[in-house]
Order: C-alpha cells, then sequence, then structure tokens
C-alpha cells in the first residue's frame, strides 16, 4: 500500500490587523539603519611590528613530545602546534627580559 504525499497548505494569510493601508504603506516604504560613527584608526608607525613568515626544524622526537602533550589535553582546551611553539618562545623570551633585568 503507497503512502500519500502530504497535501502543501498555503501560506497564511495576514490577520485583518496588518491589512491596514497606512501600516502596509509604511512596511513598503522601508527605512535606513543607523550608523555607528566609524573611530578611524590611528596612522601606522614606522616601527610598527609586522608580522614575518620563517620555517624552522625541529626533531621528530621533539614533535611527538609536543603531540602526546596536547593529546592530553582535553579537545575544547587543544591548541596547534603553531600556537604551542609560539607560547613557549613568548614565555622563554619574558624569562630572558626578567633575568637580564635583574642584573
Amino acid at each position: 500500500m503507497a503512502l500519500k504525499k502530504p497535501k502543501l497548505g498555503l501560506p497564511p494569510t495576514p490577520p485583518a490587523s496588518l491589512s491596514n493601508v497606512a501600516m502596509q504603506e509604511m512596511i513598503n516604504k522601508g527605512g535606513s539603519v543607523q550608523e555607528l560613527p566609524v573611530v578611524a584608526d590611528p596612522k601606522p608607525t614606522s616601527e610598527e611590528d609586522k608580522l614575518k613568515s620563517f620555517t624552522f626544524k625541529i626533531y621528530e622526537s621533539e614533535l611527538a613530545q609536543i603531540r602526546a602533550i596536547q593529546d592530553s589535553l582535553p579537545k575544547r582546551d587543544r591548541i596547534s602546534i603553531h600556537d604551542f611553539v609560539l607560547t613557549a618562545v613568548k614565555e622563554q623570551i619574558k624569562k630572558m627580559e626578567k633575568k637580564n633585568n635583574s642584573k
């Protein structure tokens, strides 16, 4: 026995309150969105930090250690290998700056 397809219904008719001519004119007129003032970016200086890309080599055993650390973290807390290395470099820079400033 074949199942019958459900019949498609007509779109709902607007309520009587929306059939008001003045309201329809207002809707059809449309409007504009209030724009927020745009704050100009400060002019870039010549000393601006530019993004530099380069490649570095790492031993497979060290990369495996990084992956093991990542795998031990919950999925929501995992960071990419790139971010892991950047964090380690930043921590080392802070450590060296602290060491040099204390002398």
